[in-house]
């Protein structure tokens, strides 16, 4: 999927699931929580799940453009994601 970071809100998307959270808007760490919705039929997502909030715990550095997070499913905490992005490009 593709992820769009701008002022500390997230949102991006696959051709199935769309995301929406937000992050400091400034580099450090962070506790929040994402939704992920289903969109369009036709594929599973990594925790089986179509619609679900995500728990997460993590980092964003906007000088080197990282930003990782790990996280659980809201009501099935045994369901875990951890994930790190990289940036492509500045958000206009």
């Amino acid at each position: 999927g593709l992820v769009v970071v701008k002022d500390g809100a997230v949102n991006g998307g696959d051709p199935h699931y769309l995301y929406q959270g937000r992050v400091p808007p400034e580099s450090g760490s962070f506790e929040s929580k994402f939704t992920v919705g289903k969109w369009r039929d036709g594929n599973t997502n990594v925790v089986g799940i179509d619609n679900y909030t995500l728990d997460a715990k993590g980092h964003v550095n906007y000088e080197t453009g990282v930003l990782e997070l790990q996280g659980t499913v809201v009501g099935a905490p045994h369901l875990t994601i951890q994930l790190k992005g990289k940036k492509i490009r500045d958000a206009i």
